[in-house]
């Protein structure tokens, strides 16, 4: 369940993960702002476990959902993965948004599908098995996406 939070202890640097990782950059600056903002978005969705959203709309938790989902799967490709499978990817938001029911889950992840946010693909070892990755055409907008909030982020606290 805590795949994605295993860190393995070896020398390396920030630079090696972004190119181990199975996301094609354009450059090591775009693997970088990623994988923060990424590793940001999980990171507050676990720390806040006080501020959950329970008692919110469908809607409203479609958009927490459709965040972790995108941050999830990033995180797995950084690792070096392909893909997630659909359980990972399940098991991976449950531990941020744990009132997440599988059909809403899978809704969510369709429509990612629907919108070329991610490609389905077939795993070499168990073709029985559906990976979830992003699309290679979402990198640049949502790096694009990720950095204007970070700006306004530095905006506001500047």
């Amino acid at each position: 369940m805590n795949k994605v939070l295993k860190i393995k202890k070896e020398k390396g640097s920030i630079e090696s993960v972004v190119e181990a990782s199975s996301l094609n950059f354009k450059n090591v600056e775009q693997g970088i702002d990623m994988l923060a903002y990424s590793a940001g978005i999980r990171s507050l969705g676990l720390a806040n476990k006080e501020l959950k959203p329970r008692k919110l709309s469908n809607y409203i938790r479609s958009g927490y959902l459709q965040v972790q989902l995108i941050s999830s799967v990033i995180l797995f490709q950084l690792r070096g993965d392909e893909g997630v499978s659909r359980d990972d990817l399940y098991d991976s938001v449950c531990e941020v948004l744990p009132l997440t029911t599988y059909a809403n889950f899978r809704k969510i992840l369709r429509i990612g599908v629907d919108s070329d946010i991610f490609i389905r693909t077939r795993s070499k070892e168990d073709s029985r098995r559906t990976l979830y990755a992003l699309s290679g055409e979402m990198i640049e907008p949502i790096c694009n996406y990720y950095m204007s909030i970070l700006g306004d982020f530095a905006t506001l606290y500047g």
